[in-house]
């Protein structure tokens, strides 16, 4: 009877190390939980595009142009304004594109 309680402990015991051993499913760390939350806020910031048409005139939307280069702005809570972009091309130069 002792062998069989020996044997029970042993597993029990090999089995809570073996459960901490592994990153005991189910619990996150402090470190996992700060990870995941830059994550989600990451993707929960709003993205604008920013891109010139064939004629030089900027374009600022919520949703990437198909066929256009584009540069992704970074917006700021803390800033209401959008970052000047390169000027457009002057009027002979748009001509030749």
């Amino acid at each position: 009877m002792r062998l069989v309680h020996a044997v029970l402990a042993g597993l029990v015991v090999g089995g809570a190390v073996g459960w901490w051993l592994l990153g005991h499913p189910g619990y996150e760390t402090s470190q996992q939980r700060q990870e995941r939350a830059a994550a989600q806020a990451e993707a929960a910031e709003p993205k604008i595009y920013r891109w010139r048409d064939a004629q030089g005139v900027l374009h600022i939307t919520d949703q990437p142009p198909k066929g256009h280069k584009y540069e992704e702005v970074d917006l700021r809570e803390d800033v209401n304004v959008i970052p000047m972009s390169e000027p457009a091309p002057a009027e002979g130069e748009a001509a030749k594109k």
